[in-house]
């Protein structure tokens, strides 16, 4: 399964017969070859042979950018999720562009808990697309449907969902629409539960290039439910960005509930202003304190006040998880404005 959800009933979708994109909205030829697109819910690239080496066998889901395919390779007895752009972005000169910089930038990804890109590329009629390593199982928003997790799965969660994120923050990377759905459980080598964070394809590069990263005008960067304060205001993002969102899940994983109700914009909103109400009052669940003030640090609402490295994130999750709360509230407590 992927970090995608299904198109919304009601979508106007549209495939050009010629490249094979998808449109969304009301574009009636496609702009990379002229072709008049043609309405309908079929997908014209199921069942068919991409780029001479991947059988697409079906839509898995649509994101806000792409559509995602489940896909096995014709030489190889192996599965992959195929992320495709929407028409309206894949042939959009500067969109491509940052998809191929993106996209080769998560290929360098490499570490249990994260999906990465393994291939990128195009096909003779120019569909652009990358080629993710197929995580099956359920995903944190399928777990959330049965109500709160217990704190040690909580823990264990933690620990490999900020292990996965430090390793792409060490490499420059930040998600950007960290989300339930876009965290996958699968079955561990040991046996165990692994995380595996998804659509990594479509991230962003740190530090200085975030002022120079190429935008496109109608491209939504992020959840409104998981949206960091400086997303919504169209601020420069890092990787406290998706420290951010990291708080709201183990929040909600703990809590069974978003800290906050209302529609996506309303959320969205409130992140930018309110302060999370305690768990115990939102959901009834005792949660220990240190884990809770951690939640709180993660979601500050102005970055500067978030941990400065992810790093220090997985060494507090770790002590927690392993039952040594005097250890991580002294590690918590040794950083300035930080209280219990």
């Amino acid at each position: 399964m992927s970090g995608s959800s299904p198109t919304p009933q009601g979508a106007i979708l549209a495939a050009c017969p010629t490249c094979k994109a998808v449109f969304r909205g009301g574009f009636q030829r496609c702009p990379n070859d002229g072709s008049r697109l043609a309405p309908g819910a079929d997908d014209p690239l199921v069942g068919t042979v991409l780029a001479e080496r991947y059988q697409i066998d079906q839509v898995i889901g649509d994101g806000g950018i792409g559509r995602v395919y489940r896909a096995r390779h014709v030489r190889m007895s192996r599965a992959f999720a195929i992320k495709v752009p929407f028409g309206e972005l894949g042939y959009d000169r500067k969109a491509r562009a940052r998809f191929a910089n993106e996209a080769e930038a998560a290929s360098r990804l490499s570490h249990p808990n994260v999906i990465g890109v393994v291939d990128v590329g195009e096909t003779r009629e120019g569909l652009f697309y990358m080629a993710m390593d197929l995580a099956e199982g359920p995903s944190l928003a399928t777990l959330l449907d049965d109500g709160p997790l217990p704190a040690p799965r909580v823990l264990a969660i933690l620990v490999q969902l900020a292990d996965g994120l430090a390793h792409a923050h060490d490499r420059g990377l930040v998600h950007r629409d960290l989300k339930p759905d876009n965290v996958i459980l699968t079955a561990g080598p040991d046996g165990g539960e692994q995380v595996r964070i998804v659509d990594f394809g479509l991230a962003i590069v740190d530090a200085d290039a975030t002022r120079d990263r190429l935008t496109t005008e109608g491209v939504v960067l992020g959840t409104p439910h998981y949206m960091a304060p400086e997303q919504a205001t169209d601020e420069a993002l890092d990787l406290r960005t998706d420290l951010f969102a990291l708080g709201l899940i183990v929040y909600e994983l703990l809590a069974g509930v978003h800290p906050f109700d209302g529609a996506p914009i309303d959320v969205a909103r409130q992140n930018l202003s309110r302060e999370l109400p305690p768990i115990r009052e939102r959901a009834g669940v005792e949660v220990e304190p240190v884990l809770e003030a951690l939640i709180r640090w993660l979601t500050q609402k102005a970055p500067a006040d978030r941990p400065a490295s992810t790093g220090l994130v997985v060494r507090l999750a770790r002590a927690l998880a392993a039952g040594d709360v005097a250890g991580a509230r002294a590690l918590y407590m040794w950083f300035p404005s930080r209280n219990l």
